[in-house]
């Protein structure tokens, strides 16, 4: 009796390793298959993009299908095509065959953030940083989120998680130097932004941000800030401007003048340039031809432009046009109802 229950046992289990074997194998095939199609359909999508990088890729993973770092390859080749849920895809099989490699989840992170996908970038940045805590690019990204949802204190609070891995991360002292400046402590944002520097003398917009916040109180030291930022990059539009807008400010009309119609030349879409130079040319240089021109090229840019509307309806009127001053008055209006001084203005004609 006991050699029939070994015996039958035996068979049982027999069967059973048997059964097992045959299912590993049917998963097997079923991944090589899977694999397979996707293979194809990469290679396709190579062809079809006229990619010799993705078809690169596939070589290589058709030598070696098990290598998580080409998934992860071939997701930043997805990446840089806009192939978006492909990369999505390659990431997340990256991640499954080897999770402790940090750069496989960021590059999925950034995946999500082109996708306009937020709340699943930041879930993937929350696990990042658990998982990987010395990770400075997610805790930065983190640190940057919470900046833009305007949850000032734990963007700070990022930051500084990412200061005590490295303390000379210039991009951490420039977040904090933004969530200050957003949340009204001058001083502090001062200070962040100059650390910032100091860690990096290249760092463009830390030079343009420290002119702006020296620009509002009126402080020529702005001046040397933005140089400093057209330095690094002498065609900029916005640190250009800016610094003929102070110019402007500070009464230097005729420098203000002179950069404002080296812009126009650099960059022939600024219209609040043309506006200002219609602004200066009509009050300071009263020469309000010249005026109306500059308004309605800055108009021609922007067709919504409201200030440049009633400007040069203003301008008409100085020139005894007065059918043009009123449709520009209505102009106006039609753009705000109720528009003040357009108001007053019609109400004046």
């Amino acid at each position: 009796m006991p050699t029939t229950y070994n015996t039958s046992f035996m068979r049982h289990s027999f069967l059973f390793v048997l059964l097992c074997v045959i299912c590993l194998a049917s998963c097997r095939q079923a991944q090589d298959q899977d694999l397979q199609t996707q293979n194809q359909k990469a290679d396709s999508l190579s062809i079809a993009l006229n990619s010799p990088e993705l078809k690169a890729v596939n070589a290589e993973l058709l030598k070696n299908p098990d290598k998580a770092d080409l998934y992860h390859k071939r997701s930043q080749v997805y990446f840089t095509l806009k192939q978006f849920n492909e990369a999505v895809n390659d990431s997340k099989r990256a991640i499954r065959m080897d999770s402790t490699k940090g750069e496989y989840y960021m590059g999925l992170v950034d995946v999500y953030f082109s996708q306009n996908n937020t709340r699943f970038a930041k879930e993937l940045l929350e696990i990042t940083v658990t998982r990987f805590p010395e990770n400075v690019e997610a805790l930065l990204k983190l640190s940057e989120m919470y900046f833009l949802v305007k949850q000032y204190q734990k963007g700070i609070d990022y930051a500084n998680k990412a200061l005590k891995v490295d303390e000379n991360l210039a991009k951490a002292y420039y977040l904090k130097g933004s969530i200050y400046r957003e949340s009204g402590d001058t001083s502090k944002a001062i200070s962040s932004l100059e650390t910032a520097i100091e860690q990096d003398n290249r760092f463009e917009d830390a030079f343009y941000d420290l002119g702006v916040l020296y620009a509002a109180k009126k402080n020529p030291l702005a001046l040397e800030y933005y140089n400093n930022a057209l330095k690094i990059n002498p065609s900029g539009l916005d640190a250009l401007y800016a610094r003929a807008k102070l110019l402007q400010d500070l009464g230097k009309i005729d420098e203000a003048l002179n950069e404002y119609q080296a812009m126009v030349k650099l960059h022939g879409d600024c219209e609040n340039c043309y506006y200002n130079l219609g602004a200066i040319t009509l009050e300071i240089k009263k020469d309000p031809k010249q005026a109306l021109s500059y308004f309605t090229k800055a108009i021609e840019l922007n067709p919504n432009y409201l200030e440049a509307y009633f400007a040069r309806g203003y301008t008409y009127s100085l020139l005894k046009d007065k059918v043009s001053a009123k449709a520009d008055y209505n102009l106006c209006l039609k753009l705000q109802p109720n528009y003040e001084p357009a108001v007053e203005a019609l109400n004046n004609l």
